[in-house]
């Protein structure tokens, strides 16, 4: 196979449940599949609860799904060897370690661990983010610490990057300029970024693809101009049958959420056809 095609990550009918003492089943996952290869950023977008953050500790073999298969870079997430945690790049919601360390300290025990670190990218980035590397970790703002974790996840050039919400923390200006680094440093180094978020002006800026989870469920997976050509809102007159080819996404009174897919032909019965904007597109799938 085509190295250019190989999956970099592949899920395949992923489930996961979680078992409380008294509070029944709660379904993290449900039979999600999803595969990312080189040079896709996927933007993850779900409510607090649907899943994103157990997606991603399953792709990194923090947690193990009941059911389905994952694959990580050639290896299955659990048994990942030093090699593949070589070019695995991770930021969760609240970073991390290193209390007691001044930032320099801090970055120089971080890179002993990755041969194919780029110290370029790294002072880059500490200027971006106004660092002084004299400064103690345990003194840093959130924003400051979250900063430092992307640092830390790309200063190697990982092949696949995986961020957990990674710039709710940062101010506007500085968030934008990183989302837009991000995008370019994916493409330029082949990788595959799968990073959650919810402001949805941020997917739209910078994702290649949107996979949009509920309730644990893959409810949509597209390229981002794909779903913005084929995913409509459309007002329907009585007793209108939408052809089997259209996909329903969620449906309120005669106001419909659609995927057309391939379908381009005129429907009858169709009174309004609208286009979304991807935050106007989570607001109606969750009505």
């Amino acid at each position: 196979m085509d190295q250019a095609c190989t999956p970099i990550l592949e899920f395949s009918q992923v489930n996961k449940v979680f078992r409380g003492k008294g509070a029944g089943e709660k379904w993290a996952l449900k039979d999600l599949s999803l595969t990312l290869s080189a040079g896709m950023v996927v933007g993850l977008l779900g409510q607090n609860g649907a899943g994103k953050s157990t997606l991603m500790r399953c792709a990194l073999g923090v947690l193990t799904p009941d059911s389905g298969s994952i694959v990580t870079l050639g290896e299955t997430p659990e048994n990942l060897t030093s090699k593949a945690k070589e070019r695995l790049g991770y930021v969760p919601q609240q970073p991390f370690g290193y209390e007691g360390f001044t930032i320099e300290r801090a970055l120089d025990l971080h890179r002993s661990f990755y041969p194919n670190w780029d110290m370029q990218l790294e002072q880059d980035w500490l200027v971006r983010f106004e660092l002084d590397v004299t400064q103690q970790v345990q003194r840093l703002s959130v924003g400051q610490r979250q900063s430092l974790a992307l640092i830390m996840a790309m200063a190697y050039r990982p092949e696949l990057l995986i961020l957990d919400e990674p710039v709710a923390s940062l101010d506007p200006i500085v968030r934008r300029k990183f989302m837009v680094d991000l995008f370019d440093l994916a493409l330029e180094s082949g990788s595959a970024v799968l990073f959650s978020s919810h402001i949805t002006s941020d997917i739209e800026r910078v994702a290649s693809h949107v996979a949009l989870i509920k309730h644990g469920e893959l409810v949509l997976f597209k390229e981002i101009d794909a779903l913005r050509e084929q995913v409509r809102l459309l007002t329907l007159a009585p007793e209108t049958v939408l052809p089997e080819s259209v996909t329903v996404l969620s449906r309120v009174g005669d106001s419909v959420l659609v995927d057309l897919g391939e379908h381009s032909a005129p429907i009858s019965g169709v009174l309004k056809n609208e286009a979304l904007n991807l935050e106007q597109l989570f607001m109606e799938l969750h009505r």
